[in-house]
């Protein structure tokens, strides 16, 4: 195509006036059509998910601190000494037993996605 004619081209699509232009435009808008029940489906299924995914993950975090803070109960030292290492020890085997309790809840609130998508697979049309 050359210059000239690409230019005729346009020329010829252009609106003549401020009518012409209105009247295409609003043809335009009538030619749209409504969205197709899947997108509503979709959206419901979106929205119910992020919500599913949000309380899973807020059980499993509550879940990790009811486990972390199940420790047996210290016995009493009988000296000063004994009782500052004692306690020492108790925090050291705290901080160990709760870092491994977040990391196995934290791994399980990756799955949360895929067990809330399976859940609520009902949502979006098909049998």
């Amino acid at each position: 195509m050359a210059g000239g004619q690409g230019q005729d081209l346009m020329e010829a699509l252009r609106p003549k006036s401020v009518q012409e232009l209105h009247a295409s435009v609003a043809a335009g808008s009538r030619k749209q059509k409504s969205l197709p029940p899947i997108v509503a489906q979709l959206q419901q299924f979106v929205e119910q998910r992020a919500a599913c995914e949000e309380r899973c993950v807020a059980r499993l975090r509550g879940r990790a601190v009811t486990e972390a803070g199940l420790l047996p109960c210290a016995a009493v030292a009988a000296d000063n000494a004994a009782a500052t290492r004692e306690a020492a020890e108790q925090q050291m085997a705290k901080a160990s037993i709760t870092g491994a309790v977040n990391r196995r809840f934290g791994a399980l609130e990756s799955r949360c996605a895929v067990l809330c998508g399976s859940r609520l697979s009902h949502l979006i049309g098909g049998s």
